[in-house]
């Protein structure tokens, strides 16, 4: 055996050695990588799950502030002072249309009561404070039948509202 040969073994060994540990650290490194891709797309899911999450916390919290806005508005609505319209007898053919609410009725008209000229003294554009009302007079005479109801509107209150006459 040559001895020169020696150190072109170890040389060789060594680097047999190396090329092991390099194959390994190779093999180590690509499952890092993996592992590093599989973590970023993990990430990424929950970083969409969140943004999902965040979109429906707030669609939540807006539908909330808008029922807390619609019980403001429903509280607010409920305090307002509102009139109440109600006829009254008075006697004989006299009855009184009368606001029985807590806020005043401005401009009261008549839309319909009875047969034409029936009626007399109608609210025609009056206004009827709280606790106050108006006369009229509904004639039966020639066997005209008095009227179920007349029917008012006044500002806030389009459509016309039935209100009964007392029998």
């Amino acid at each position: 055996m040559n001895w020169g040969d020696v150190p072109t073994w170890a040389a060789f060994g060594v680097a047999a050695v190396a090329a092991v540990i390099s194959g390994i650290a190779l093999k180590h490194s690509r499952e890092s990588a993996q592992s590093a891709k599989r973590s970023a797309a993990a990430a990424g899911r929950s970083a969409a799950a969140a943004e999902r999450s965040a979109v429906a916390d707030e669609a939540t919290l807006s539908e909330m502030r808008r029922e807390a806005q619609e019980r403001r508005d429903a509280e607010a609505e409920a305090k307002r002072p509102k009139p109440e319209l109600r006829v009254n007898w008075i006697g004989g053919v006299r009855y009184l249309l009368q606001n029985v609410g807590t806020g005043p009725a401005v401009n009261v008209r008549t839309v319909q009561a009875g047969q034409p000229g029936q009626c007399r003294d109608l609210p025609d554009g009056v206004t009827i404070g709280p606790g106050e009302g108006h006369p009229f007079a509904i004639l039966t005479a020639l066997g005209l039948p008095v009227p179920t109801s007349i029917y008012v509107t006044w500002d806030g209150q389009v459509a016309p509202v039935a209100l009964p006459l007392p029998q």
